[in-house]
């Protein structure tokens, strides 16, 4: 609204001047006009909107004009302590047209400007002089209007590089001024007279000026404004060159080995071609991101769901992360002192996900991965405060107003988005390794835990492309007229870059977006956000408190407290989800993870295969008279349909009133009968005989219940501090176990 309180400014000053007028300097005018015509959009048909909360703004504040000098027929006035206040704007109407793809028009007319000021006079008419108070009143029916033409070379290859004014019309009329002298009296009069004349001359060349101020607006503040951007948009509308390579990163460091000689980053190349456990967990991590059917979409969906969004399915972000600066926008000119501030920033649509082929190696430490989004809607609150300029030269006087504070919200949106980027993630193996399992029970500090254990993270490739942008909205604006104002402001500048902004974002993206995420990541990852474990538990681990909800753990009669936080206890739910889970046969949803980590050893589904030697022994005989040499060995286990577990069953079941007891029954070979065979060979040789012989032996076992119930006492200071890279070690599970009394025969004593 800047350049309207400006051109009223000029309205005042003309209702007291001729051609010798005092006004501020062009380039103030252009800059302020700028930020009001740069609002215009396209609604013609819209309704009146109403100005309320801005008029009541104007009201506090006043506007100090100029002194000027008018000089006709032989009459001088000099009119000084000029000063308007109750500004009132009647309405504002803008519109926008796409007249080809090389021009688009935009449309201001303002109507209904009222406006009442306050000066003093001094006057010389032949003999005659003297002084006086006066005021002019602005008629509400004065109005003005411009239309400018945006060129571009193509809008669907080139931002606007130049602006013309192609029309403008004013109809400035002052309805009333009035003159009270305090000197002679009759002179007051006098000027009366000359008020219907003077009003006709003043409105004519104020109608001119105006114009021919406007006339050089495209020529100034425009133009360069449309050179600044296009400036900034060329360095990224230049033709795509070939892809980063995103192995670069990876190939140009120098990696030492570890402390224990292997590798010093995780080998993702190595663990996703990975038998046993490991490639079975990569296996099912990448069903996470396969869409299963078309009815639920893609699985990580829910996970954002779950775990990351809030219930309105926003995302919301911290803006410092941004900037460090408290506001990105500071203004200072002769009208106001203004700066914009970033409250918050709101993201919707994560869990959009269309399409997701992710965590491929591409090399040892580099993952590619490729994601398709429906929408991304983004919401940035913003702060604007505003109030007078401080400037020796100011035109708006505010005393001592506190400053106008305004939150308004900016939402744009963007359609079918597709995200390729290349990660370089080190993961160092000795920091990993000798990470404790107490730390990161907590599940809010897994993520800083494996960021220590990140050397190096590098975006090594980033490209996004998306197939339509919609118009940004504003909103939460003083009232209807402001909101309008904005909104289609934003519209308007938005047709003459959509195409550009979408031409322009793969290369903005892989250049100037990747450096600054790699300049956060840098600063973020070098944050130690991972606790030592609770040294203060050195008792037994409680199983319930370990593996089951508070409430269900109370009803076992445990403490009801949390101490080993809510890992463990996440990962027990989704399996006990699957203990009782059953296929359309009757079998334990638990047989396809069987299937897959059988088939990994294998390469059988249900089947675990170990070929060769198992154990072998010798041992020399004398028993009545026989002396022999004997040798015993077994080879070539195998154990077939595993798979045909029976549901529901019960794995690792806290009991009640129990701390270190767990319940386990299952039902196997319900479908088909587990086998199992193996190879015994008996070799002897004596005296009088000698034996050679190898046995084939088998058993098979159909609807078996096993039913086991585990003490497991394990100290808890132990079990805290037990590094993840023994995860797998059973002898260092067994050290955590506490350690039964013996007696002088190593018998245990108590219970």
């Amino acid at each position: 609204m800047y350049s309207l309180q400006y051109l009223l400014l000029l309205i005042i000053v003309a209702t007291s001047s001729s051609r010798s007028i005092n006004l501020p300097t062009k380039t103030n005018v252009s800059n302020a006009l700028y930020q009001y015509l740069s609002t215009s959009t396209n609604d013609s048909s819209r309704k009146l909107q109403t100005f309320d909360a801005l008029n009541e703004i104007f009201a506090e504040i006043s506007l100090d004009l100029p002194d000027a000098t008018v000089d006709r027929s032989g009459l001088e006035i000099t009119i000084t302590e000029l000063v308007c206040r109750d500004l009132n704007v009647g309405d504002i109407q803008i519109d926008h047209e796409i007249q080809s793809p090389t021009s688009q028009k935009v449309g201001v007319d303002v109507i209904g400007i009222k406006i009442m000021c306050n000066f003093r006079y001094a006057y010389r008419w032949t003999i005659f002089s003297g002084e006086g108070a006066g005021n002019a009143v602005l008629d509400p029916t004065s109005n003005a209007s411009i239309d400018m033409e945006f060129k571009s070379k193509d809008y669907t290859m080139y931002p606007p590089a130049d602006v013309d004014v192609a029309e403008c019309r004013t109809d400035v009329q002052i309805a009333d001024m009035n003159f009270d002298g305090d000197g002679v009296g009759i002179l007051s009069g006098i000027l009366n007279l000359f008020e219907g004349l003077l009003r006709d001359t003043i409105e004519g060349e104020l109608n001119t000026l105006v114009c021919n101020e406007l006339s050089g607006l495209g020529d100034d503040a425009l133009d360069e404004f449309l050179l600044a951007v296009s400036t900034q948009l060329d360095v990224f509308l230049e033709p795509e060159v070939a892809g980063t390579n995103p192995l670069y990163f990876e190939d140009s460091l120098e990696l030492h080995a570890g402390s224990d000689g292997l590798p010093l980053y995780l080998d993702f190349q190595e663990m996703k071609n990975g038998t046993g456990l490991v490639g079975s967990a990569w296996e099912e991590l990448d069903k996470l991101f396969t869409v299963s059917n078309a009815t639920e979409g893609v699985p990580f969906n829910n996970i954002m769901r779950d775990y990351v969004l809030q219930e309105d399915g926003m995302l919301e972000i911290d803006p410092s992360i941004l900037s460090s600066a408290n506001s990105f926008f500071n203004g200072h000119d002769i009208l106001t002192e203004t700066s914009m501030s970033i409250k918050s920033i709101k993201i919707k649509g994560l869990d959009s996900f269309t399409k997701m082929d992710v965590l491929k190696a591409i090399g040892k430490h580099t993952l590619w991965n490729s994601v398709q989004l429906d929408y991304l809607d983004i919401v940035v609150e913003i702060e604007s405060v505003m109030k007078a300029s401080s400037k020796d030269d100011a035109v708006i006087v505010a005393g001592n107003s506190p400053p106008i504070k305004e939150l308004f919200m900016v939402d744009f949106k963007v359609t079918d988005i597709t995200v390729d980027f290349s990660i370089f993630l080190g993961i160092n193996l000795d920091t990993l390794g000798n990470l404790q399992l107490g730390s990161v029970l907590d599940m809010t500090f897994i993520f800083p835990c494996l960021l220590n254990a990140i050397d190096n993270l590098s975006i090594t490739e980033l490209s996004v492309k998306v197939e339509d942008m919609v118009p940004p909205t504003l909103s939460g604006f003083l009232d209807p007229g402001v909101d309008y104002l904005i909104s289609k402001g934003a519209k308007s500048l938005f047709h003459m870059y959509e195409a550009v902004l979408i031409r322009a974002m793969p290369n903005f993206f892989d250049s100037f977006v990747r450096e600054k995420l790699n300049e956060f990541l840098t600063d973020f990852g070098g944050a130690d956000g991972c606790p030592e474990p609770d040294s203060s538990l050195k008792g037994i681990v409680d199983f319930r408190a370990l593996l089951l909800p508070v409430q269900r753990s109370v009803e076992l009669l445990g403490s009801g407290d949390s101490p080993y936080g809510s890992l463990v206890r996440s990962i027990y739910g989704v399996v006990e989800k699957l203990m009782v889970a059953s296929d359309e046969n009757g079998l334990s949803q638990m047989n396809s993870i069987i299937k897959s980590m059988t088939a990994s050893q294998s390469n059988v589904q249900g089947d675990l295969s170990f070929p060769g030697e198992l154990f072998g022994t010798k041992m020399n005989v004398a028993l009545n008279g026989l002396n022999a040499a004997i040798e015993l060995s077994m080879k070539d286990l195998a154990v077939t349909n595993i798979d045909t577990l029976g549901a529901p069953i019960t794995l690792l079941q806290p009991m009640k009133g129990e701390s270190s007891v767990l319940n386990n029954s299952v039902s196997i070979g319900v479908s088909d009968a587990v086998r199992t065979s193996f190879t015994l060979k008996v070799m002897g040789k004596g005296d009088e005989v000698e034996v050679n012989n190898e046995l084939e032996l088998g058993i098979s076992m159909s609807n078996v219940d096993m039913i086991l119930e585990l003490l497991a006492e394990i100290q808890e200071e132990p079990f805290l501090q037990f590094p993840v890279k023994d995860i797998t070690n059973m002898n260092c599970w067994l050290a955590t176990v506490v350690r039964p009394i013996l007696n002088n025969y190593g018998v245990r004593e108590g219970e």
